[in-house]
């Protein structure tokens, strides 16, 4: 089998998603400037993916598990996570919590692009946590001054290691970006 690139353009095929998700959810909105975006595809299917860019979770949802990610794909029109578990466990921040939120982008700066950028709600500070195949930084905020505490870490993983033996996904996904 060969992968077969869909004859529409990657602006496109987010439109599609969109318009599944409005279809099947119409109460979810959601503001696509607060996710990366990117289109994959194999043989059997097209996806297209929105990654949270910045994962909040609040002092008072710690122990639950917040769904941040949604997955559309066009082929079956499956909307991941919320033709599973619904819309309950989807964390989207109410106005406390969208504040709490800008006010550690104010303090700390804007999230870093190509990063898995996240923030714990803490009694007296925010913990800030960004990484990526690559490097990873940990940081801690004051929760009333904004400003940093304890010391941050930042550093870079160890290369992974050539392993002969390894296979090849016998039908990976492409990304799609154009």
């Amino acid at each position: 089998m060969t992968n077969t690139k869909p004859n529409h353009s990657k602006i496109e095929l987010i439109a599609q998603a969109d318009s599944i998700i409005n279809t099947k959810y119409p109460d979810f909105t959601f503001n696509p400037q607060e996710y990366e975006i990117t289109v994959w595809f194999n043989t059997e299917m097209t996806l297209v993916k929105y990654r949270r860019i910045i994962k909040f979770t609040p002092l008072d949802k710690k122990e639950a598990r917040l769904k941040y990610d949604i997955e559309v794909n066009l082929t079956t029109q499956a909307v991941s996570p919320f033709d599973t578990w619904g819309l309950d466990s989807f964390y989207i921040p109410n106005k406390a919590e969208q504040a709490k939120i800008d006010f550690v982008i104010k303090s700390f700066g804007r999230s870093r692009f190509g990063f898995n950028n996240s923030i714990m709600e803490e009694t007296d500070m925010y913990r800030i946590t960004v990484d990526n195949d690559v490097a990873f930084g940990k940081y801690f905020l004051d929760k009333t001054t904004g400003k940093e505490s304890m010391g941050s870490i930042e550093g870079s993983y160890a290369p992974m290691p050539d392993l002969p033996g390894l296979q090849e996904l016998a039908d990976p996904l492409v990304e799609i970006t154009e």
